[in-house]
């Protein structure tokens, strides 16, 4: 990636890369040494690992997904460090028995940090929102 992304446009362009299924792309977000934990608790220590991850299951479950989101907070964690929590849903997702799998919600927390070329995901958390999950008061 050689454009200087700005901090706010890393979600977009994180979306705009999964629905065009170009994990190298996706991955470009990120500082080599990202860390990237998923939703069912996998963690990818590199770069590296988040583009072959994600081409995997871009080639199997989530060939025909659309995912759509965008910035619920930003915090500014110091000079050049930021948090971005991003609201998502994704549809078009098969089962791992090629049936649909439904439509899903989260929030994906990304830690950015400045470098050189703008804004770039150093760690990133997903998390499923389970419905009719509730919380004690």
């Amino acid at each position: 990636m050689s454009e200087a992304l700005e901090l706010e446009d890393v979600p977009a362009a994180f979306i705009a890369a999964w629905n065009r299924h170009d994990m190298a792309a996706l991955a470009a977000l990120f500082v080599e040494d990202a860390d990237f934990v998923n939703v069912v608790g996998l963690w990818w220590r590199s770069r590296a690992e988040i583009e072959a991850a994600h081409a995997a299951t871009h080639a199997t479950i989530f060939k025909d997904s659309r995912l759509e989101g965008g910035i619920a907070k930003v915090s500014r964690l110091g000079p050049g460090t930021a948090a971005l929590h991003v609201a998502w849903t994704l549809t078009g997702q098969s089962a791992p028995d090629g049936t649909p799998a439904g439509r899903r919600q989260g929030i994906l927390l990304l830690v950015l940090t400045e470098v050189s070329g703008g804004w770039r995901v150093r760690i990133a958390q997903n998390t499923d929102i389970v419905p009719g999950a509730l919380a004690p008061p």
